[in-house]
């Protein structure tokens, strides 16, 4: 065990991999040598071949991300085929996998797609951003997975996998310089503390000044404050015992990035709108540029986002054929995201999303084998979720916010839930022939969601008197509420002290698949699977609680066949075709609400499908060049209306025909890299990568005419992306010094677009960045 540690930390320390935008990463060189790394992945919960498992999956080595600047979620498309990043309307992160992602707003809502670090699980989208520090590898895992990863994997899973302590003494650090004096330190130090115990300590901190400027008044805004640490105890116990202690947390004070008007459209007319004392029908919407935005001036727009995890494993081999895995973690998330929702310099738009996330999980499950090469494990889990979020939205000035003669400038949004979910699963490996192999997976999953929520009046009595004054008129009798507390108006008119809800559900997921391993390097495979993503409550500024229901838990029946085919080593292919017919899929729409307007909805459609394929090659033409492309397509549609009503004032809409947002047909990627000689004892890199996709959408249309004058606003417009970098390393790979440019056209892109009440915006991708890396590796 011990020298398989050091081996591990010798090439994570010795070679430094060239790009790959594929799975096929596994053979990736060195940027100076033309050598073969065979990447093992854990996707099944066990170390296997990447090429041995049946199953699309991109995966990526630590030093592959940083060679492309790779350091958060949303950059995984310069190497994940079908991966998609959007940021909503209030600054939170979703993903997308082949089209499948849940782009609510809602702090506590689940995704479509779960992360998790060496297999502790960060349940909530919001959790993931220290994840890509000092890491060994990533492993993407494409299409249902929730047998083995739980329930809400329903587009996939996100695995990094830390760099892990080693024996001897390893000693790492770099430094970055780049385009807006953005400064990055990282370092690392690994070696033995004991006769049995080895640690690891990294730690990461970035710096950026400012790189929004308001384009009518010339202010600038954009810092950058980020601090990320990781510390690492193993400790083999015993020959048959070892234990793994993991110690991380980061905090983000960074200014968050101001989205850009695009239109504005009163969504309230007539004499029950409220007159705004505001021109905001004149004022100039965004130009297409990256670093233009407008803002409150004078209002501090820097977040206080924190997390804190400890996570804890112990392996033991019972006997030669079994052992046992316990997996134990609790995570502590708080944040605080201000923000410009208007996206002009006026106060009539602008919140604050303040929230705590509390999560514990424990699992436990056994592995085995048996003759005949038969492999098994069983296993069940638990976790605990508590999750309160207040959105503050103050000011809140609109053409919806007045009731009669009563109108009202802030509100807060309360959404609290307490979520408990319990599982068993287990899988079974029956080697059919000598390459024949029919694997199953089942999970069982119960869980119990608990919702409390309103629209609560800020003390300050505007919301208690408009919404007290439109319970009197719809239920006919006197109504008030309280200063702070409660508004949201029951369905016969009456205030509530709260509206509450719960949402107990259980599924079982299950997968078969058949592989047949042609030879050592090819295979193909055949997978069907059933996987289900819980249900949600949604945080919204409800007038009525109706509003407020939940939309149930979604499933979907997949369908996948593909190949890994190694033609020496000079090309490797992969390929996979993919068809998936969805149940109550949960989509966002919208609904009308009688105060504050249409505003996004959560959405349940009964009947979808999504089909497509993707294909990843890596070319080896001569000596030190190594050329990776993919290529994905996704075509997705909803096939039958909801039954719920998300149109304007409650009327069914039409949805059918359209495709899902953020949802691109065709995505794509080719990365090269060519590695020579440059002088003594140094070699030289140069290389670069193209990104590109087609364009989507930003919501689903609802037959509202409000929204249909929108259409072309929320439209997001395809693009393609450059990115450079040359340099020179060691030849022993200690020293390495690299210059990189990315987006170096500048070209201007959209990473996400909202409607919210009057106001439409957009963010915009990140402009040309340009700088320096040099770094240092001991051992």
């Amino acid at each position: 065990m011990m020298h398989h540690r050091r081996s591990v930390g010798g090439l994570i320390v010795g070679a430094l991999l060239a790009s790959s935008a594929s799975a096929v990463a596994q053979n990736a060189p060195a940027a100076s040598t033309d050598e073969l790394v065979e990447i093992i992945v854990t996707a099944q919960k066990r170390s296997e071949r990447l090429r041995d498992v049946p199953m699309s999956i991109s995966a990526a080595t630590g030093d592959q991300l940083k060679l492309q600047g790779i350091t958060n979620a949303e950059q995984l498309d310069k190497l994940v085929p079908g991966f998609t990043f959007q940021r909503t309307v209030y600054g939170l992160p979703v993903f997308f996998l082949r089209g499948i992602g849940f782009n609510d707003t809602t702090l506590g809502v689940s995704p479509g797609v779960s992360v998790y670090i060496d297999q502790q699980p960060l349940p909530f989208s919001a959790m993931t951003r220290g994840a890509m520090l000092d890491l060994e590898r990533v492993e993407v895992l494409k299409g249902p997975q929730g047998t083995l990863f739980g329930q809400n994997s329903t587009g996939g899973a996100i695995n990094y996998i830390a760099a892990k302590p080693t024996d001897d003494l390893q000693v790492g650090a770099e430094a970055s310089y780049g385009r807006f004096n953005a400064l990055t330190g990282e370092a690392f130090i690994s070696g033995n503390l004991a006769p049995t115990l080895t640690g690891r300590l990294a730690v990461r901190g970035e710096r950026q000044d400012d790189w929004q400027q308001g384009y009518t008044n010339g202010d600038s805004i954009g810092k950058r404050r980020f601090i990320n640490g990781r510390a690492t105890l193993a400790w083999e116990a015993t020959d048959t015992i070892r234990a793994e202690l993991v110690l991380s947390g980061w905090r983000d004070t960074s200014d968050t990035q101001q989205p850009q008007t695009v239109a504005y459209t009163p969504l309230v007319t007539g004499p029950t709108a409220r007159p705004l004392p505001f021109p905001l029908a004149t004022f100039p919407t965004a130009p297409d540029n990256p670093r233009a935005a407008a803002w409150d001036p004078g209002v501090d727009f820097a977040r206080d986002d924190r997390l804190y995890q400890i996570a804890g494993r112990i392996d033991a081999d019972l006997t030669e054929d079994v052992s046992l895995s316990s997996l134990t973690s609790y995570a502590h998330y708080r944040q605080s995201i201000p923000l410009d929702l208007d996206g002009t310099t006026y106060p009539s738009g602008r919140s604050d999303d303040r929230g705590r996330i509390r999560t514990f999980s424990q699992e436990l499950r056994l592995n085995g084998t048996a003759g005949r090469g038969v492999r098994w494990m069983i296993g069940a889990n638990y976790q605990d979720d508590s999750v309160f979020e207040r959105l503050e939205l103050n000011p809140l000035i609109t053409s919806g916010t007045a009731v009669g003669p009563m109108v009202f400038d802030e509100v807060f949004v309360d959404n609290d839930q307490e979520i408990k979910s319990k599982g068993i699963f287990g899988s079974l490996d029956v080697p059919l022939a000598d390459s024949l192999v029919l694997q199953g997976s089942v999970r069982y999953t119960d869980q119990d969601r608990d919702f409390g929520g309103c629209v609560r009046d800020t003390g300050n009595g505007q919301i208690s008197a408009a919404l007290g004054l439109l319970g009197t008129l719809i239920s006919g009798q006197p109504q008030t509420v309280p200063l702070g507390g409660c508004g949201t108006l029951g369905p016969a008119g009456v205030p509530l002290p709260l509206v509450t809800g719960s949402l107990n559900e259980d599924n079982l997921s299950w997968r078969g698949s058949l592989n047949w391993n042609v030879d050592s390097s090819s295979l193909v495979y055949a997978n069907v699977t059933k996987g289900y993503k819980s249900g949600s409550f949604p945080t919204l500024p409800a007038s009525a609680s109706v509003q407020l229901a939940p939309v149930p838990q979604e499933s979907v029946l997949a369908f996948e066949a593909g190949t890994k085919l190694a033609f020496g080593r000079a090309v490797q292919v992969e390929a996979a075709a993919f068809y998936s017919r969805y149940t109550d899929k949960q989509l966002v729409g919208f609904l009308v609400d009688p105060v504050f307007g249409p505003l996004p909805s959560l959405v349940s459609i009964p009947r979808n499908h999504i089909q497509g394929g993707e294909i990843t090659a890596t070319l080896r033409p001569v000596d030190g060049l190594i050329i990776a492309a993919s290529g994905t397509y996704v075509d997705t549609q909803v096939d039958r209306n909801p039954i719920n009503p998300t149109g304007p004032f409650g009327t069914p809409a039409d949805f059918e025909g359209q495709r899902f947002p953020y949802t691109p047909r065709w995505q794509g990627s080719v990365d090269a890299q060519y590695g020579f000689p440059a002088f003594d004892g140094f070699d030289g890199f140069i290389g670069g990568t193209l990104t590109a996709r087609s364009n989507t959408t930003g919501t689903l249309l609802s037959g509202d005419p409000a929204v249909a004058a929108l259409e072309d606003k929320l439209k997001i417009a395809g693009y393609a992306l450059i990115d450079l970098r040359a340099g020179i390393e060691a030849e022993d790979a200690r020293w390495r010094l690299e210059l990189w440019g990315r987006n170096i056209t500048n070209r201007f892109y959209v990473g996400g677009v909202s409607r919210n009440s009057d106001f439409t915006t957009r963010f915009a991708g990140a402009p040309a960045t340009y700088g320096v890396t040099l770094r240092y590796r001991f051992q």
